[in-house]
């Protein structure tokens, strides 16, 4: 038997087919994200980096992007029904690429491996690694270490929902490694324990992570309103606007 989608699901698609404009004229689009600092984050000022950045982006080309903040898991799958016009930041993975388009890179960032500090193991080549356990948060891309994983050299043993539970495996000696970002994991570390000892990163960074805005491949107007915001985030970076957003965010 065929099922009717909701109205609510109706309204939402019939929100992003059409323009739907605010009273100065701009076209409003709706996006969502969740809690990743500094990037994104409900409580963190202007939602986190990356939600200042999109958001400015589509103000340049004179749409208003109105963010919403959920659970990742919750907002990627809304994403693809179209209940949003598009989610951030996300690192383009194959699995991605089958139902999502990408935008230019929001933000580059190094990846590196962060270990308890009693860690006594060298890493310099891939198989210092032999035989490790990581840790990976439901829905979280594994790009980064998706070669150890492939030559079973390590090994993820762990799902939870968030970066802080990972660290908090780490702590406890339950996994021996995680990869993240280096920005992320020292601010999830303070916030999670109150403190920074305790923890170290070893070897040189992973394959550096780029964060994107992304939208389904089902949306109408999906790609050409991500040329439009394309375009958007090139006028931030070339009238300065891009770089004080950053030295805002990363200064706090």
């Amino acid at each position: 038997m065929k099922v009717l989608p909701s109205l609510k699901s109706l309204l939402w698609i019939l929100t992003f087919s059409l323009a739907t404009f605010t009273a100065e004229g701009e076209e409003t689009l709706y996006l969502v994200t969740g809690d990743y600092a500094p990037f994104s984050g409900q409580t963190l000022p202007q939602g986190g980096m990356t939600t200042e950045i999109t958001t400015q982006a589509f103000k340049e080309m004179g749409y208003e992007a109105h963010i919403d903040f959920e659970p990742w898991k919750r907002g990627y799958i809304n994403t693809g029904k179209l209940l949003y016009f598009g989610t951030f930041p996300y690192v383009k993975d194959s699995n991605r690429e089958k139902d999502f388009l990408f935008s230019h890179p929001l933000y580059t960032i190094k990846v590196n491996f962060f270990v308890r500090s009693d860690f006594n193991k060298t890493f310099s080549k891939k198989q210092d690694l032999k035989g490790l356990k990581t840790c990976l948060p439901v829905g979280y891309s594994s790009r980064e270490i998706q070669d150890l994983i492939d030559e079973e050299i390590i090994s993820i043993t762990m799902r939870p929902s968030n970066d802080a539970a990972c660290f908090r495996a780490l702590e406890k000696n339950r996994v021996d490694l995680y990869a993240i970002n280096f920005i992320t994991g020292w601010q999830i570390i303070k916030n999670t324990f109150g403190r920074i000892d305790g923890f170290k990163n070893i070897g040189e960074p992973l394959m550096p992570a780029h964060y994107h805005l992304i939208v389904s491949k089902q949306h109408p107007k999906g790609q050409a309103l991500l040329n439009v915001f394309n375009e958007g985030l090139t006028r931030l970076k070339h009238n300065g606007l891009y770089q004080d957003i950053l030295e805002r965010h990363l200064a706090q």
